[in-house]
């Protein structure tokens, strides 16, 4: 037919597939590979549940007639596992039909229980990388460990879109973009269930945000419980294709978010939770509750598993069903469920692959080390990277993560085995031998010095030092006493079990910033400020603790509470110190030992000075940066700017103004602002390493390692530019009327500033190399209901590099509905020799040329030519064309 004139609508078709992608990964052997190509294929538009074979079917029909209510119920709720392996969740199971425990471990990056595992960088490093062969190979790790360890299901992988820059979660995601996010998460799940683990998929569904998520202390106040609105054609394009993704990999289970979504609780949403996910997705699996996350009996909306207890699926379920309130087909709905996954992984015939009996630590140093490798996003390059003989000559490193490797950020993750965790500072040396000097300046001093006693006053108001007395709830370490300062460490430590507290005032010699830091091991302690806690340090949490309260722990390993607080001089602020010793069945139990150190304004001042003068005293300084010191990165709260913590813009500032030669390390999850950008002519995006991070970073300043990851999330000039951070929309992140709305709708991210030709820092999928490469020859062509796109890219340097090539498409001439300039529709991730070239084929599914027909449910693809654009990133397009979707 002619093509439509661009001042007419364009004809659409529904887009359809017509695949068994259950079957055909089956006969792709379940490999990353297979599952960009059924991704290529197009999602489902409304599939069915896949069937259980026969044999299954009639196995599980059999078991739920002789289970018993009480039975039933127990496997629909957690419970306290008597083995105490620190693990999120349990179920016991029911030994006398044969029905083994299940243990849930907390993810996405690495077995976060008791026993130790390999640390891996987080999800967002890995997601620069675009490799879908080395999701997989994340995620097999995650199962071959976990197995090793007595665990059976991974909270991972985490799949919320990165919306909002602020979200403290967004350095366990895979980026602002749904085809990459689908992507990679399937090929995560496809790496962890090849172990015969179950891979639990999180959280569902729009949880893109902490503030206004959800306050347990304060369930039913919607000032702390946001509503989430978010319109259906949005909802279909830009949050739910990686929902998909996952359900045709096979993901055994979903977990539902904590978040509100369009008026109800996500653990209770029957439109979601039944009719999108199970209705219009096919999933067969089972649905869990995030940890505290069931408001209510909610098996008939479609929540399957209550965790951690049995508050709601416990006691009242049984009552519930007992006086009719409940069918019991509704449990035996879920526990049919849950059950079909025990015996789809063979834990119910046992035939489940067994699991290894060690973990084999190299090779999980060594998918870390990759991992941290190719997730490195070199952002600018004026020359000077990789480090010249002159740079190698007369070199310096600045900052606390140059000293001590910025593994990750908070919790749910592996920590990793700390006798591995060598810092950039002794990889570089170790590698480079005898010889080479390289100098090292902290430039922000995350550990600082204990609180002295002349500045401190015992309750009671005379002497100096703060009076210290037994806490409630522990041993008594000693008699109430005065203490000149609270530095208990190394040999001073306290009995393991003391318990005590602290009180007394600060009076500041000077007014200004001080970073005010409680740092512990062998106990929880809390610092508070005036009757308000600040920081805290040495919390344990099922049985075990970790030190990741900062982004390192103290010089001399201590877990790191940070705060910062404005003081006046000479006024005197109430301060409390409480330290309660682990309990008797904590892993690591040992002497207690906790500090109160600070920073003040003149040091903060005198270590950027130092910075500064050694930076002029040698060829290269390299300054390593970060955010996370306090936590917030990955912890309960979002960030709250996109500037560096701790002062580091005036580090960098004073840096570069004493040597032009300064390159940048950015340790780093999520977006930062650069106001000394154009100061600093080598910025590298190292992310969170990992355990072998340090050697890792190592390799890339050296040109052992060629970066070629590439930003899954757009760096914005200022803030005001990000879409969910334009003042103009408070609804957007802030909420009006306890109220979030997605105003932006499908524009977000990359989307939105291509739409109001907005100028990023550097934009979606920027990444540079040590070499550079070359795009031509470019086809498209019709291919049954999608587009294939071919061309060749060739190294045009002289050293060995990976480049990733992009492709997007651009809007059909007359749709009637807006479509986004730009969207991504495939990549590859090449490695290639100098001189050496590569033809890349591309197919594009209908899905990804569809829009969603809100008013007839269904997608519709548009018939009109497509712009086709191929690059480098979403704005450096090397090669364009137009392709028409044929075979219709």
């Amino acid at each position: 037919m002619p093509a439509p004139s661009h001042n007419s609508p364009s004809p659409a078709v529904p887009a359809g597939s017509g695949h068994s992608r259950r079957d055909l990964l089956k006969q792709f052997g379940g490999t990353a590979a297979a599952v960009a190509l059924l991704a290529a294929m197009g999602p489902l538009g409304a599939a069915a549940p896949a069937a259980a074979a026969p044999t299954a079917d009639r196995r599980i029909k059999k078991l739920l007639g002789r289970l018993t209510l009480d039975e039933k119920i127990s496997l629909v709720h957690g419970a306290t596992d008597p083995e105490r392996l620190g693990q999120a969740g349990y179920l016991p199971g029911v030994p006398r039909l044969g029905i083994p425990e299940l243990r849930l471990t907390d993810g996405p990056a690495g077995v976060n229980v008791v026993a130790s595992a390999t640390g891996l960088p987080p999800v967002a490093t890995l997601a620069a990388s675009f490799d879908r062969e080395l999701a997989r190979e994340y995620g097999e790790l995650l199962g071959r460990e976990g197995r090793t360890l007595g665990l059976d299901l991974q909270l991972a992988p985490q799949m919320e879109l990165s919306r909002a820059p602020y979200f403290s979660r967004n350095k366990d995601q895979t980026g602002e973009d749904p085809y990459l996010n689908g992507q990679l998460a399937a090929a995560q799940v496809q790496g962890i269930q090849a172990q015969d683990m179950l891979a639990q998929a999180k959280h569902y569904l729009a949880n893109n945000q902490r503030y206004g998520e959800f306050d347990r202390t304060r369930p039913d106040d919607p000032a702390a419980n946001f509503d989430f609105r978010v319109d259906d054609r949005t909802l279909h394009e830009i949050y739910l294709p990686a929902w998909e993704a996952v359900v045709q990999a096979g993901v055994a289970s979903v977990m539902a978010a904590y978040n509100h979504l369009n008026g109800e609780w996500n653990a209770e949403n029957r439109t979601t939770l039944t009719g999108i996910l199970r209705g219009e997705l096919g999933f067969d699996g089972f649905v869990t509750s995030d940890w505290g996350a069931t408001h209510s009996i909610s098996l008939e909306a479609g929540l399957d598993m209550q965790m951690p207890d049995g508050s709601f699926f416990g006691a009242p379920l049984k009552k519930a069903i007992e006086d009719g309130t409940v069918p019991e087909s509704a449990l035996d709905t879920a526990v049919g469920r849950i059950l079909g996954q025990y015996d789809r992984f063979g834990m119910l015939d046992g035939t489940r692959k067994p699991a290894p009996q060690t973990i084999d630590v190299e090779a999980g140093a060594r998918t870390a080390r990759k991992v941290a490798a190719q997730g490195a996003v070199l952002l600018a390059n004026d020359g000077g990277l990789p480090l010249s003989r002159s740079a190698l000559a007369s070199l310096a490193l600045i900052g606390p993560t140059a000293a001590q490797v910025a593994v990750s950020v908070a919790g749910e993750r592996a920590y990793g085995f700390e006798d591995r965790m060598v810092s950039p500072l002794d990889a570089l040396k170790k590698t480079l031998g005898d010889g080479h000097d390289v100098s090292y300046s902290v430039g922000v001093d995350l550990t600082g010095t204990a609180v002295p006693a002349s500045v401190l006053t015992p309750a009671g108001g005379e002497g100096h030092g703060l009076t210290r007395k037994p806490a409630d709830g522990g041993e008594a370490a000693a008699d109430p006493t005065v203490d000149p300062a609270v530095d208990f460490t190394g040999d001073a430590a306290l009995p393991a079990g003391s318990s005590c507290s602290w009180t007394g005032t600060l009076t500041p010699p000077s007014s200004g910033e001080y970073a005010l830091k409680i740092q512990a091991w062998g106990a929880a302690a809390k610092l508070t400020l005036d009757g308000r806690e600040i920081a805290s340090a040495g919390t344990a949490r099922d049985g075990f603790a970790r030190k990741w309260s900062s982004i390192v722990p103290t010089t001399d390993g201590l877990d790191n509470g940070q705060a910062t607080a404005r003081l006046e001089a000479g006024k005197e602020y109430r301060v409390g110190i409480t330290a309660t010793g682990w309990a008797k069945g904590v892993h690591g139990r040992g002497p207690v030992q906790v500090r109160f150190a600070w920073v003040t304004p003149e040091r903060r001042a005198a270590d950027v000075k130092a910075a500064a003068r050694l930076a002029k005293k040698v060829h290269t300084p390299v300054v390593f940066a970060f955010n996370g010191s306090g936590g917030t990165t990955g912890g309960s709260g979002d960030r709250t700017t996109l500037a560096l913590p701790s002062h580091q813009d005036e580090l960098i500032e004073a840096v570069a103004a004493a040597n032009r030669n300064v390159i940048v390390v950015l340790n780093v999850g999520d977006p930062v602002t650069m106001p000394w950008r154009d100061k600093v002519g080598t910025i590298l995006l190292a992310g969170y390493v990992g355990q072998e991070g340090g050697w890792s970073t190592a390799d890339l300043l050296l040109g052992k390692a060629v970066p070629g990851g590439k930003l899954t999330v757009t760096y914005p000039r200022k803030e005001a530019d990000h879409p969910v951070l334009d003042p103009a929309h408070p609804e957007r992140y802030y909420g009006v009327d306890n109220t979030v709305t997605y105003t932006e709708g499908i524009f977000v991210g990359y989307r939105h500033f291509d739409r109001e030709g907005i100028e990023p820092l550097f934009p979606f999928g920027h990444g540079l190399s040590y070499t550079r490469f070359g795009y031509d020859r470019l086809s498209v062509r019709g291919a049954g209901d999608g587009l294939e796109v071919a061309f060749t890219v060739t190294n045009r340097g002289r050293r060995r590099g990976a480049e990733v090539p992009q492709v997007y498409v651009g809007p059909a001439a007359g749709a009637p509905v807006e479509m986004a300039a730009r969207s991504l529709a495939g990549f590859e991730r090449l490695d290639l020799a100098p001189g050496e070239s590569r033809r890349v084929r591309v197919r594009v599914s209908a899905r990804q040329l569809s829009y969603w027909d809100t008013d007839n449910q269904r997608w519709v693809l548009p018939t009109a030519p497509r712009p086709v654009y191929v690059g480098s990133s979403s704005r450096d397009i090397r090669l364009t064309g137009t392709g028409t979707a044929g075979n219709r």
